[in-house]
């Protein structure tokens, strides 16, 4: 039986160490934008929405939001409790349904348990949203190069990867359901952003591309760059980009789509 050289026992195991520092790397971003999903953070509360409270006296009772508010979320207990900023409030109205600066003390919660729960009960979503700086590690899977020169359009499918970083809005809903005398949170999430992406890639160099002026094919590094539009949920962004290509080489001038538009599909990692 032939013996393994000792080289490369410990290759596998650097290999499985660098994996697994990667993964937890993954998990951790995961885990962190979970963590705003899950609320504990300042959101802006949309407008025409009902928080409840209890009185001294033990009863339930609610107020109207009649503008937006800056608040802070929280779960406990499968229950979403807001507590309103006070610098977000509008002046006293003197108004018992409506929320105002005079109710800043009160930590309010949402969509109360019924008295008796039904059987499959669904409340009311709760909306919540925030605009934050996003920045995502996101690859190009597809390029669509534009026909140039009279060559046909090309659908490119080189490695590649970029940074992307822009503005994101998070728009956040929150219910809770009941089935058999049970409660629990039901949160979901949905962010679109704007911005720009630069990274490195590869691209296809050979006759076809330089309208016959080199004869061997082979792949040729590029510097990529454009906008992009980037629809999120939890961790995983995907997104529609508009950008060009730069190659690195000597036959940068020969490249039929050097500095030439292309359409691509993103899909990216948010680091934040």
């Amino acid at each position: 039986m032939a013996v393994l050289p000792m080289a490369l026992p410990v290759r596998l195991s650097l290999l499985t160490s660098l994996l697994g520092v990667l993964m937890s790397g993954c998990t951790k971003m995961y885990h962190s934008r979970r963590s705003i999903q899950e609320l504990d953070q300042t959101f802006a509360v949309n407008k025409a929405q009902t928080l409840f409270y209890t009185d001294h006296a033990g009863r339930t009772q609610h107020k109207q939001l009649a503008q937006t508010i800056s608040a802070a979320l929280y779960l406990q207990n499968d229950t979403l409790f807001v507590e309103p900023l006070k610098a977000s409030l509008r002046p006293n109205d003197n108004n018992p349904a409506t929320l105002d600066v005079s109710d800043s003390a009160f930590v309010f919660f949402v969509n109360p348990k019924p008295k008796k729960i039904p059987v499959d009960g669904k409340s009311p979503w709760f909306r919540y949203h925030f605009t934050s700086f996003d920045m995502d590690l996101v690859t190009i899977p597809f390029k669509y190069r534009l026909a140039q020169q009279g060559q046909p359009p090309e659908l490119n499918t080189n490695a590649n990867a970029a940074l992307y970083v822009g503005l994101r809005f998070d728009q956040g809903y929150q219910r809770n359901v009941f089935y058999h005398y049970q409660q629990r949170s039901d949160i979901r999430s949905f962010s679109l952003g704007v911005g720009g992406l630069i990274g490195i890639g590869s691209a296809t160099v050979g006759p076809f591309s330089t309208m016959d002026q080199v004869a061997d094919e082979y792949e040729g590094a590029c510097l990529s760059y454009g906008l992009a539009t980037i629809f999120g949920y939890r961790a995983v962004s995907l997104g529609l980009a508009f950008g060009y290509d730069t190659l690195f080489d000597r036959n940068r001038a020969r490249w039929i789509y050097q500095h030439k538009p292309w359409l691509g599909l993103t899909l990216g990692l948010n680091l934040n």
